[in-house]
């Protein structure tokens, strides 16, 4: 085995087939600024198992290489468009307070997001690595392997000290709403275009279905699948701001309500506080002297008493 030779092809591979992923992981440190979900640690975390699992996916490819082509695998870049379309969607639907708090399971969300956006992005670097492993020895794969994880590293970092710039910084944050939903769906139109999948499906369907049938096959398909999504995120959000509506506030009490001298607040129970009471048991219920009252009513008939006993003597 010449190491060198080695470690120029895994170098120059990794360089081919990751390039792009450079545009891939400012979008992601881009939205980590403002973002309470993404974090850079979250990013390499995230970055780190799709880049394994294209790995292993490439390893294990040997034998299906005529089996599973790439280019379907470029379909996948609709989901950044959907993702894209929802983000921008998000720019005229404000988000309640529920909405804006983080849970532990957000934080899962956010490096399952990077490993799928990382999948999707890696068509051409499983179509690369299966026929790649497949001419090389196992210590040369074991070289290849090693040597894109530690690019892997270099290119996360060069990404992040891009974003450290601060008047780069300060100009994404000033218009990071409006500029991650284009990254996103310029991503998925890159991932699409890069993976040549339409030209494959329509040359697929020319031959096994009809001629010139393909493209107007796979319009339709587009435009359904997207107007489909567009309409599920739509009603998704919809019903999500429904939820987190507040509702009618019940803490207020009812205001007093006085009956017989006595205040009666909110529903009419018994003695107990159990039992609903009606007005009309209320009207014969008997009536509850407070000690200041009955001193008033005793020092009322006293003085009417002593005015009767002088009206007779007088007499």
């Amino acid at each position: 085995m010449q190491f060198g030779k080695v470690l120029g092809e895994a170098c120059a591979t990794f360089a081919i087939t990751n390039i792009d992923d450079l545009f891939v992981l400012i979008t992601f440190f881009a939205e980590a600024t403002t973002s309470r979900v993404l974090t850079p640690w979250k990013i390499v975390i995230g970055q780190y198992i799709g880049f394994t699992i294209i790995v292993c996916i490439s390893m294990i490819g040997f034998g299906l290489s005529l089996v599973l082509p790439s280019e379907p695998i470029g379909f996948l870049g609709l989901l950044p468009i959907l993702l894209g379309i929802w983000k921008f969607s998000n720019l005229f639907l404000p988000q309640t307070e529920e909405e804006t708090q983080v849970s532990t399971a957000y934080g899962a969300k956010g490096i399952f997001k990077v490993t799928l956006i990382t999948l999707m992005n890696g068509g051409d670097n499983i179509g690369t690595y299966i026929p790649l492993f497949s001419q090389v020895q196992r210590a040369e794969i074991a070289v290849y392997v090693v040597v894109y994880y530690i690019l892997l590293g270099l290119l996360c970092l060069g990404s992040f000290l891009v974003m450290r710039q601060k008047h780069i910084l300060a100009l994404i944050q000033k218009y990071v709403d409006y500029v991650i939903p284009l990254l996103y769906t310029g991503l998925g139109i890159f991932i699409i275009i890069k993976s040549e999948c339409y030209p494959w499906s329509i040359e697929q369907i020319d031959k096994s279905v009809a001629k010139d049938l393909g493209q107007g096959t796979m319009a339709g398909a587009t435009v359904f699948v997207i107007l489909a999504a567009s309409c599920g995120m739509a009603w998704y959000t919809v019903a999500k701001r429904k939820s987190h509506a507040p509702g009618p506030d019940i803490s207020l009490a009812t205001p007093p309500t006085s009956i017989l001298g006595r205040e009666v607040t909110g529903e009419l129970t018994g003695s107990s506080g159990t039992t609903p009471r009606t007005p009309a048991d209320i009207d014969h219920a008997p009536v509850e002297v407070s000690p200041a009252n009955a001193d008033e009513e005793d020092h009322s008939r006293n003085a009417k008493k002593s005015a009767h006993n002088s009206d007779i003597e007088i007499r």
